[in-house]
């Protein structure tokens, strides 16, 4: 494993993600929310850095350790420093994690969908909305 480190651990909810999904070589995270062309990206993403980890023992190992636990938080962070070292030597690995980034990142285009489970009928009544200003009774 890692030795115990004093940095501090990664607390970006998005590197997070594309972390975990990068070691676990899976997209499922992050592209529930996201159209195919941030799966095409993080694709291209994953091609890259496992291609450049290969030759960097330490960073391979930090891939492999996260992904046997992805619950490990030292795991993660000590990815993500690989990953965060990757990105500022290589132009392509940094492109395209900054790229993956917006689409991540980036507000929705305002969609709600509700959903419902179940019989409604009768008596039974289902309310929705959404950007609700001011009063609202029933």
């Amino acid at each position: 494993m890692h030795p115990r480190r004093e940095e501090a651990l990664v607390s970006d909810p998005i590197t997070a993600a594309i972390v975990t999904a990068l070691a676990t070589g899976s997209s499922t995270k992050i592209s529930e929310a996201l159209g195919e062309g941030a799966v095409a990206v993080f694709k291209s993403l994953y091609k890259a850095v496992n291609k450049r980890f290969r030759s960097t023992p330490e960073a391979q190992e930090a891939l492999e350790d996260l992904r046997l636990d992805s619950g490990d938080a030292e795991a993660l962070a000590d990815a993500t420093k690989h990953l965060e070292r990757a990105a500022s030597q290589d132009p392509k690995i940094g492109r395209l994690l900054h790229e993956l980034r917006s689409e991540v990142v980036q507000e929705g285009d305002g969609t709600v969908n509700n959903q419902i489970h179940g019989n409604v009928g009768d008596n039974a009544r289902v309310f929705q909305g959404r950007d609700f200003h001011g009063d609202i009774r029933f």
